[in-house]
């Protein structure tokens, strides 16, 4: 991977609906990489999704500007790994679900929905989509820190 100034700081905003994996990728990029990288478990566009999805204020020009700011910033690179899972493989996942399994399933279609307006309206961070419907988690490490690399070799910065 290129290497940055000691200062420099790159922040992996993970996002995708309940069961897509954030949580078992962060822990699993973070043992990989020994904590080179800012893992965050939501962001933005979780935000900008739940806002949606449970009719609660509009915070699109708010998350829009914000994305925007976090894009000028010098020595930190913020990017969002969008993971995306077929319906169907998240639906077994969250039948392991007991507390919100029925909620989570009543949703689903349209949090998936959702993240990928989202993507293609709101978000104005670069993105990097990664869809683990069929890898091994460490698979999807691997091709999360290929696709890292290839945005920083392409980062004009």
């Amino acid at each position: 991977m290129k290497k940055y100034a000691q200062s420099h700081i790159t922040i992996l905003a993970f996002e995708g609906p309940d069961k897509s994996g954030k949580s078992t990728l962060i822990r699993k990029l973070n043992e990989a990489t020994q904590y080179r990288f800012l893992c965050i478990d939501r962001f933005t566009g979780s935000a900008w999704v739940y806002d949606k999805l449970f009719k609660r204020r509009n915070r699109a020009s708010y998350i829009i500007k914000t994305e925007e700011e976090l894009n000028h910033l010098k020595e930190t690179r913020v990017i969002n790994i969008l993971l995306k899972c077929n319906p169907d493989v998240l639906r077994k996942r969250i039948e392991s679900e007991d507390e919100y399994r029925d909620l989570r399933m009543e949703q689903l279609l349209s949090v998936i929905s959702l993240y990928e307006e989202y993507s293609k309206k709101i978000a104005r961070l670069p993105i990097i989509e990664i869809d683990t419907s069929t890898k091994t988690v460490d698979e999807t490490v691997q091709e999360i820190l290929a696709k890292i690399e290839e945005h920083e070799q392409n980062d004009n910065r």
